[in-house]
């Protein structure tokens, strides 16, 4: 048996559907529908409201999975809001340079500093941005494939290089273009070679972003050392440097850690001192500080 999806939550959708596209850069309402895997006629039903005389028109399941990409909460509890963190606007500026400039960097610092968040954040309101978890597609096609679908070309072709292809001439008329990929440290060794390939292909006309824990550090030199091919390539054109925020030391450390905790919990509703204090006692990181926050909200 279906759940059921309230009309409320339908319209909630709809809003924020059609708000993510209006930030998302798209002129084609069909391209944009292909980036979020609908169909252009799903798009149209929920931007012409035509679901509301036929209920019948999209599946509470199709519902679900756009509320799912395009970040709608289906509880008030759920609701975030982004703080200016250190790590967010460094983040934000070298999203930015690299999008007006068409140059690539590679960010990689310790778990937990809320990367991700920041890096979607941007890609979210930000023309033109692209991301893709280097975590669910690790593998050359697979990447391509996503690759392909965030900008809106079809993934579905059966021949993988006239995919690419068709995403690298896409990406090359647009307007500041950038792509980020996250979690970058799980990728395959055959998807870094590719991704020196779309640099070549698309040099000084389309940013690269590439985001991760010590381990994308880790990989990265191993490789080098180890003379992996094309992995001194690939480092190289990104800048030959890892930009990192967290400091050396451990007391300077506790207190950017502390600084940055403060700041999330703050924007977000956290101010009971005794829950916050206790917080800060232990160890902990951003996803500590939500895990907090939402547990005021129920407690509230």
């Amino acid at each position: 048996m279906n759940p059921a999806l309230s009309t409320q939550h339908k319209e909630g959708i709809a809003r924020k559907l059609l708000s993510a596209y209006r930030a998302s850069g798209f002129t084609s309402r069909n391209k944009y529908a292909v980036s979020i895997g609908i169909t252009s006629s799903d798009f149209s039903n929920i931007e012409n409201a035509k679901w509301r005389a036929n209920d019948k028109l999209l599946s509470v399941q199709k519902w679900i999975r756009i509320a799912r990409t395009v970040g709608y909460e289906f509880s008030p509890r759920q609701s975030w809001v982004t703080a200016e963190t250190m790590t967010y606007r460094a983040i934000r500026r070298q999203l930015e340079m690299c999008a007006k400039d068409g140059l690539s960097a590679i960010f990689c610092d310790e778990a937990g500093l809320g990367k991700t968040h920041a890096a979607k954040e941007f890609c979210a309101n930000t023309p033109n941005a692209f991301y893709i978890n280097g975590g669910s597609f690790p593998r050359k096609v697979a990447f391509i494939r996503a690759l392909a679908q965030a900008v809106g070309i079809n993934p579905d072709k059966s021949k993988v290089e006239d995919v690419l292809l068709d995403t690298i001439a896409y990406l090359s008329a647009l307007p500041n273009p950038v792509i980020v990929i996250d979690e970058a440290g799980d990728l395959h060794n055959n998807t870094y070679l590719l991704l020196k390939r779309i640099y070549n292909e698309l040099e000084f006309r389309c940013g690269m972003y590439l985001v991760g824990a010590r381990g994308l550090k880790k990989r990265i030199d191993s490789a080098i050392r180890n003379r992996t091919n094309g992995f001194e390539e690939v480092f190289s054109r990104f800048g030959s440097r890892f930009t990192t925020v967290l400091p050396e030391g451990a007391k300077e450390r506790k207190e950017f850690l502390r600084a940055e905790a403060l700041l999330v919990a703050e924007a977000n509703g956290l101010t009971d001192p005794e829950r916050t204090n206790r917080m800060l006692s232990r160890e902990f990181d951003m996803r500590t500080v939500r895990r907090e926050v939402l547990k005021s909200r129920i407690a509230a």
